[in-house]
């Protein structure tokens, strides 16, 4: 496979096949079902539901987790659509801080995070890498805590063997066009509870008039079946994206002092998928300045991505100002415990590492990324 996406006649017909019987919606369609049964178990969950898109998906598993008005989620700062789903359902994002190697969620730093409102963890398996679950588990099971997987950068990333989305109680996935498993937009989610399965059916899927507050968050017949086909194909995408990772992880090999790929805490234990490749640039300690190294990547035709959002999620001006529903909701509800400040430096490892970050894609031929290598091993050589 070539790590892009293959769109055939076998799509084709699958679309056809939807057109031809004449109802194009999930509701009395087989699609979307089958669709949701083939990808539950392609990785060994018990119940999986389609969904619009993933956005989708994080804002009914807030709901599902009971988190409402004054009530809390902790949530990662290095993307923001844990926190945009939390404000979604007017609760409070509480930002815990991430480990400086992996980038992910730090369990020490949640646990710190955690009161008497708190509701629920919503992790981000961030650039294609799981953080360490056990250990997130034990902080959620010791407070009553539902666990809410973002797996947008992770199809197929897994942890002593189970996959990314199976370890919480609901997992998220993204079918979003630069995704590994693209279908343009939709989403997966997967649980392993029943009534839960139950709860976020209802949050998304009704026809006249729902029995609670509900959104129309369904995934129509023709997506499912292009994401049938393409589920089919998916494994070998990433496989194709995590080979090409490792091309450029070997050009960094001996030069982790200027640019130091994401951390694996024990590759026999941890699979990143690479949905990205990430790097935290060092440089500026050995005397490399982030400017020259930038102009140097540009000389050679290296078209990385350098800070990624810029300044971590509850810096953005949608969560630090809590733009949303007026009356200065959910920043200033009555019924919310503490209102964080969110100008001031709440995670300092995430300071750190958001304007030093270094993002790649990974999708394409190996040919394209050993070129891309040896230009990068060129200008890590040229600071040595």
């Amino acid at each position: 496979m070539t790590g892009i996406p293959l769109f055939d006649d076998v799509d084709l017909q699958a679309v056809k096949g939807v057109l031809d019987r004449g109802n194009l919606c999930s509701i009395g369609g087989g699609e979307s079902k089958a669709f949701e049964e083939e990808f539950a178990a392609e990785f060994g969950s018990p119940y999986g539901l389609t969904i619009v898109n993933a956005m989708a998906g994080l804002h009914a598993g807030v709901v599902a987790a009971g988190a409402g008005a004054g009530d809390e989620v902790i949530c990662d700062p290095m993307v923001v659509f844990g926190a945009l789903a939390v404000m979604y359902n007017n609760a409070v994002p509480v930002f815990a801080d991430v480990d400086l190697d992996t980038h992910l969620l730090d369990p020490a730093s949640v646990e710190a995070c955690v009161t008497e409102r708190t509701k629920a963890i919503l992790v981000t398996q961030l650039w294609g890498l799981m953080a360490d679950m056990d250990a997130l588990q034990a902080v959620a099971d010791k407070y009553g805590l539902f666990i809410i997987e973002d797996c947008s950068h992770a199809i197929y990333a897994s942890y002593d063997g189970k996959y990314a989305g199976t370890v919480g109680d609901v997992g998220v996935f993204s079918f979003q066009m630069s995704k590994q498993m693209a279908l343009g937009d939709g989403g997966m989610t997967l649980m392993k509870d029943p009534d839960v399965r139950q709860t976020m059916v209802e949050l998304t899927t009704f026809g006249t008039c729902p029995e609670r507050l509900s959104w129309n968050y369904r995934m129509n017949e023709v997506v499912a079946a292009i994401g049938r086909v393409q589920l089919k194909r998916a494994r070998g995408y990433v496989d194709a994206c995590i080979r090409n990772a490792r091309i450029l992880n070997q050009a960094c090999e001996g030069y982790e002092a200027i640019l130091k790929p994401q951390g694996n805490p024990d590759p026999a234990r941890y699979v990143n998928s690479y949905h990205i490749w990430a790097c935290c640039f060092e440089g500026d300690k050995v005397g490399v300045s982030a400017e020259a190294f930038q102009k140097a990547c540009g000389d050679a035709g290296l078209g990385f991505n350098y800070g990624y959002i810029g300044a971590p999620a509850y810096k953005q001006k949608t969560i630090r100002d809590q733009i949303g529903y007026g009356r200065d909701c959910p920043r200033g509800c009555p019924l919310a415990l503490r209102h964080p400040d969110y100008t001031t430096d709440l995670c300092p490892n995430a300071e750190y590492l958001m304007p030093r970050i270094v993002l790649c894609g990974t999708k394409g031929e190996a040919a394209h990324y050993e070129n891309m290598a040896e230009k990068l091993r060129g200008v890590l050589e040229s600071f040595a």
